[in-house]
């Protein structure tokens, strides 16, 4: 059977022929977007009824025109200014692009860097003068140019909270003789103050920041016969290059050696911590004690690894505000949570030791190479760069010269009266 098939009438058309064009709807057109905003029954402006602006709109007096550019207070001004300029210095030294237009990426890396270095005195950034350095840079270009302040606030609130140990520009130097006491009340029986009393001996003898004892991996520890050796990755003031290693003599009011190897037992007896409940250190966690993992972990009041799910800006790291923490809590533990009239903090390990070696007279130069200062505190960067590990570098450490204890020798009082007359008392 024949399917039936409809026929239909149609003229073939040339193909360079066109389609009409469809017409626009007829009726006014409206100017409207995500701003305006009317009641009920009214209707937004015509697009066809364009504001006429003349040269007048546009003209103001010159005085007016000076006064627009001095707005703000004078020293709002000079710091608006001043914070925009060291954004262009930095951008322009590091091959960035920080005007007529500049990128979120530039402004991130710039917050990043001063989060890192801090001062040009060792001390840190406080995050709310970050915070203000933000809405300077940001508010300096047009809008619509602007780079997204919003993404640099929330790692500074990630700062605050993580890294930011809250240090005033002068705590109290935690010398030898307070450190002693401060090690001396701590029970080395449990992991939790094996962990600390290593910590502290190894801060104090490198004279380090707290953001970079936590930067230590197991790696970066070596015991010797007669000492520690430490390798420092980066520093604050030496963010490229080259390493350093760096020797601490073993002394019996440190007793380094033994400390620092009784933590580094407990590490390889300690596993990472599993997800279900009960499982804090599993017979079968991956172990804690691995070359590229931590030196120094958050532990529990069992002294367990912590869960660090959550940690999401240092991960298995800790933070320079737990180092700050438990440097403080040891202390007024001892009874010197103040020094004269000054608070211990994780900067006094900093401070401490840097004041037994000018007690010791122990040379600039040589307290320069210990502390890893910068230039820009006027003193020396260090020069104990070793490509290929310890090898090379002498045994020599600074605290040699520093007295068992901290036990100065008491210097005798100048002897009162004028001082000689080179004429009278000539012979």
């Amino acid at each position: 059977m024949t399917e039936a098939v409809e026929w239909v009438d149609a003229e073939l058309v040339d193909d360079t022929e066109r389609l009409p064009t469809p017409t626009a709807p007829s009726g006014p057109v409206y100017r409207i977007n995500r701003h305006t905003v009317l009641v009920e029954g009214e209707l937004p402006p015509r697009a066809d009824e364009q504001v006429r602006f003349t040269e007048r709109d546009f003209t103001v007096s010159r005085a007016a025109k000076e006064r627009s550019g001095r707005r703000g207070a004078r020293n709002t001004r000079l710091n608006r200014d001043s914070s925009r300029e060291r954004y262009k210095a930095w951008c322009a030294a590091d091959g960035r692009v920080a005007e007529p237009s500049t990128t979120t990426a530039n402004l991130v890396a710039y917050f990043d860097h001063l989060m890192a270095t801090g001062k040009p005195d060792g001390t840190q950034y406080s995050p709310d003068s970050l915070l203000a350095y933000v809405t300077r840079i940001v508010s300096g270009y047009a809008k619509g140019e602007r780079p997204d302040g919003s993404l640099v606030r929330d790692m500074i609130e990630d700062y605050r909270m993580e890294e930011y140990t809250g240090e005033k520009e002068q705590s109290a130097g935690l010398t030898l003789k307070y450190l002693v006491r401060v090690l001396d009340k701590i029970d080395e029986s449990t992991r939790i103050g094996r962990r600390d009393a290593a910590m502290l001996v190894l801060q104090y003898g490198m004279l380090y920041r707290s953001i970079e004892v936590t930067n230590l991996l197991v790696r970066h520890v070596r015991i010797d016969t007669d000492g520690v050796w430490v390798f420092t990755a980066k520093s604050k003031t030496r963010r490229k290059g080259k390493g350093r290693w760096r020797f601490i003599r073993d002394r019996p009011d440190l007793k380094i050696i033994a400390r620092v190897t009784a933590w580094l037992g407990d590490l390889r007896e300690l596993r990472e911590p599993g997800i279900g409940r009960g499982q804090q250190n599993p017979v079968d966690g991956e172990a804690a004690y691995q070359p590229a993992k931590p030196l120094f972990r958050a532990l529990t009041t069992r002294g367990n690894l912590k869960r660090r799910a959550n940690a999401t800006v240092r991960g298995l790291f800790l933070t320079s505000r737990a180092v700050n923490e438990m440097v403080q809590a040891r202390a007024t533990a001892a009874g010197v949570g103040l020094i004269d009239g000054l608070k211990v903090t994780s900067h006094s390990l900093r401070a401490g030791p840097n004041t037994d070696l000018a007690t010791a007279e122990v040379p600039l130069e040589e307290r320069n190479e210990a502390g890893d200062w910068s230039k820009d505190s006027t003193l020396s960067d260090d020069t104990y760069n070793r490509p290929d590990g310890s090898q090379g570098v002498r045994k020599h450490d600074a605290l040699d010269a520093v007295p068992l204890y901290g036990d100065f020798p008491a210097r005798a009082p100048a002897a009162p009266g004028f001082l000689p007359d080179p004429d009278r008392d000539a012979t």
